[in-house]
């Protein structure tokens, strides 16, 4: 019986080494990078990554991520900046923002290209690994994209616009456009985002008939953010609704229903994306 029970420790030992090395987490490290300045205001460039989008992403928001993963030159480039500079105290609230609305998306990018070909994030380390795992180097220091996204984006900005300028390379979130984020024009950028995606159908549709108002699973995920910041989910949609719809939102009672999030990768139509 104790044999039995040894061998069986022994075996579930192995499998949890096994297990352990398989999900592990990914960190790039990016070696042989010195951290430099802080990002104060005009001393970091955001146009390798414009670059980056203008060739290789759609006017749909579709990324040709074949294309870019034989000719990633740029993105890596922008990436080796990205690992030794980060915001400082200094930095005004555009600069910030900026950088790392850029930085989450150029990373995320990043992390598609290196498990690609895919059909999802979600096939690329499994239990939402893609996004609480995979580590990367910003300013010297590792980071996931939860990190990102939660830690930074959320809780130091307050701004819920993020979540329509964040893409996650997935058909379910905003569209990625092909242009970087840049300090002078962030406020109607992230203005024009939000307004496109409220007003897109297939992310938010009104049915007067029946009183309902099919969202988008992001506003259900993130709902205290728009909470915060306008009472409600529906006081913040209203305000980038036409103005007769928002006043059938304001007069008439609605229930509200989330449409199942897709998850399906944001690759460009024709290209491969097999699981990989």
């Amino acid at each position: 019986m104790t044999r039995w029970l040894i061998g069986g420790v022994a075996a579930l030992c192995i499998l949890g080494t096994r297990f352990l090395y398989q999900y592990r987490v990914e960190n790039e490290e990016r070696v042989g990078k010195e951290v430099q300045a802080t990002v104060t205001d005009g001393e970091f460039s955001h146009q390798l990554f414009d670059q980056v989008l203008q060739k290789f992403v759609g006017s749909q928001g579709r990324v040709n991520y074949a294309e870019l993963k034989s000719d990633p030159g740029m993105l890596e480039a922008y990436l080796d900046l990205l690992a030794v500079n980060a915001p400082d105290d200094k930095a005004t609230f555009q600069t910030g923002l900026a950088f790392w609305i850029n930085a989450y998306n150029a990373l995320t990018i990043k992390g598609v290209l290196d498990h690609y070909p895919t059909t999802s994030v979600r096939k690329i380390k499994p239990f939402a690994g893609f996004f609480s795992r995979i580590k990367f180097q910003v300013g010297g220091r590792s980071y996931t994209l939860n990190d990102i996204e939660h830690d930074i984006i959320r809780y130091e900005f307050g701004d819920p616009r993020i979540h329509f300028a964040l893409v996650c390379a997935s058909l379910g979130c905003p569209i990625l456009e092909n242009r970087a984020f840049f300090p002078e024009t962030l406020e109607g950028r992230l203005d024009n985002a939000t307004a496109n995606f409220i007003n897109n159908p297939e992310k938010v549709r009104l049915d007067r008939e029946n009183g309902v108002l099919y969202l988008s699973q992001i506003f259900e995920w993130f709902a205290e953010d728009f909470e915060d910041t306008h009472g409600s989910v529906i006081d913040f949609i209203a305000e980038y609704l036409p103005e007769a719809d928002t006043t059938f939102l304001k007069e008439q009672e609605i229930q509200i229903q989330y449409v199942q999030y897709d998850w399906r990768l944001n690759a460009q139509s024709g290209a491969k994306s097999e699981q990989k």
